[in-house]
């Protein structure tokens, strides 16, 4: 994982994420062997991507510049451990 990343919530659970999965996507240990999370958007219903940006990481529509809707990785977070 480079330095850039090291305080990079995994799309999983928040926690800060220490590698990447088959998909490029910010992990920490206990889920990198997960299946790669996909996301739809909820404007357009066409799939999300993992982007990085000035700063950090977040979840933009594949749509874009017809949809520009984003979330922060925080704000799409399942936590697993409530379930």
């Amino acid at each position: 994982m480079t330095s850039e990343t090291v305080m990079t919530p995994c799309v999983f659970c928040g926690r800060n994420a220490t590698k990447k999965n088959s998909k490029g996507q910010p992990v920490c240990r206990k889920h990198k062997d997960k299946k790669p999370k996909e996301v739809g958007c909820p404007e357009c219903g066409m799939p999300m991507k993992l982007k990085e940006g000035r700063y950090g990481y977040f979840w933009g529509c594949e749509g874009y510049p017809q949809c520009q809707k984003t979330f922060q990785i925080k704000a799409l977070v399942e936590d697993e451990e409530e379930s």
